[in-house]
């Protein structure tokens, strides 16, 4: 059995995350040792909900703690570079909610500490392991639409009107929301050549806990992207979307089109269009309540078989450091080049498409 420590536990842990440790616990795979946040009202409220040892206000305690073999680090954005080396250098497992790091300096670090630690570093988000992503990766292979000349994605919402630090350097709805789509273009298309972005500040006050605050990040976000293949595309995120309707993803093909339905984070299917039918093909996905948060179930399972992680490091901070050179080419006016690149996402097993739906073969983490 497993011993995990959880850092942070808002609303992001004691959502999607506690359930599924609370299956794996049920299941003997995993014991919820130790738990810390700077809230110590949060104990009382917790032990009414999860089954738990310890409770820290100091999260250094579960990072010396030699039992505890998986960390979750689920604290404020701007932390967790810091934690996430304290973490890997105790010889921990590491599961950091996005992004890795808010600048260069610490994601250059933590990659480099990640790459020779003997522990594994997955960072969220795990768009590609839905097994919606996993079929339109598939058929993206198989040439189904052709040569992709562009590409769209979109997520956004209102906002949050809890947890400042949102709304503070380091925050901001690119960090928390475009990063989703970010993951799944380059998941999908490969790595990123360069970028041109703009960016602002839609609403400079927010009403957060009852109180006024001075927004000191921008919320409004349009960007351009240029792939490895010469493929353009524009992800479209803030904290000033209302509500939507259109599709998370659109991919244009020579051959045709792919939309992904739904958002990327919870996608409901996808859709093709085929120029030689001249029609959409719906393929409606059984797995509608796929957790955003499977990059945990996937973290266990690899290391209980002792096999590599999907979720690509390379990967993950080719996309972090496209976040990071946003900002700077909002704030620059010009086109900034991004250094890293992965190689091709790869998954196990070939995705079998029955027509109008996804095959229930497909690859997905179940324990």
């Amino acid at each position: 059995m497993l011993n995990l420590g959880i850092i942070g536990c808002g609303s992001v842990m004691q959502g999607p995350y506690m359930e599924l440790v609370n299956k794996l616990a049920f299941n003997n795979i995993i014991n919820l040792k130790s738990i810390s946040d700077k809230n110590i009202k949060l104990e009382k409220i917790l032990k009414k909900k999860f089954k738990f040892d310890n409770f820290f206000n100091n999260y250094e305690k579960i990072l010396t703690d030699e039992d505890i073999d998986v960390v979750l680090i689920l604290t404020s954005m701007n932390e967790h570079a810091s934690i996430t080396k304290e973490a890997l250098k105790n010889n921990k497992h590491v599961l950091v909610e996005k992004p890795m790091s808010t600048n260069m300096k610490d994601l250059k670090e933590l990659f480099l500490l990640a790459k020779k630690s003997k522990t594994y570093l997955v960072a969220a988000p795990f768009v590609i392991l839905s097994p919606t992503f996993q079929a339109i990766h598939h058929d993206i292979n198989k040439n189904k639409i052709g040569n992709i000349s562009l590409a769209r994605a979109r997520y956004g919402w209102s906002g949050p009107d809890w947890g400042k630090w949102y709304y503070e350097t380091g925050g901001g709805p690119l960090f928390d929301l475009g990063v989703y789509n970010i993951t799944t273009l380059t998941g999908l298309l490969g790595p990123v050549k360069n970028i041109i972005a703009k960016s602002s500040t839609s609403k400079p006050i927010r009403i957060i806990n009852g109180k006024k605050i001075k927004v000191k990040t921008d919320d409004n976000f349009q960007i351009l992207l240029e792939f490895q293949n010469k493929c353009l595309a524009v992800v479209t995120t803030g904290f000033t979307m209302q509500q939507y309707s259109s599709p998370a993803i659109e991919l244009y093909g020579s051959k045709g089109t792919i939309q992904m339905l739904g958002d990327d984070w919870e996608p409901k299917g996808y859709e093709i269009w085929d120029n030689t039918k001249s029609s959409w093909e719906v393929f409606n996905t059984p797995y509608a309540n796929w957790p955003w948060a499977a990059g945990f179930t996937h973290l266990i399972q690899c290391i209980i078989n002792k096999k590599k992680p999907v979720v690509n490091l390379d990967h993950a901070y080719h996309v972090n450091e496209i976040m990071i050179k946003i900002y700077e080419s909002s704030r620059k006016k010009k086109h900034i080049t991004i250094n890293s690149s992965f190689k091709p996402l790869k998954f196990e097993k070939n995705i079998k498409i029955k027509k109008s739906h996804l095959d229930h073969d497909m690859n997905h983490d179940v324990i």
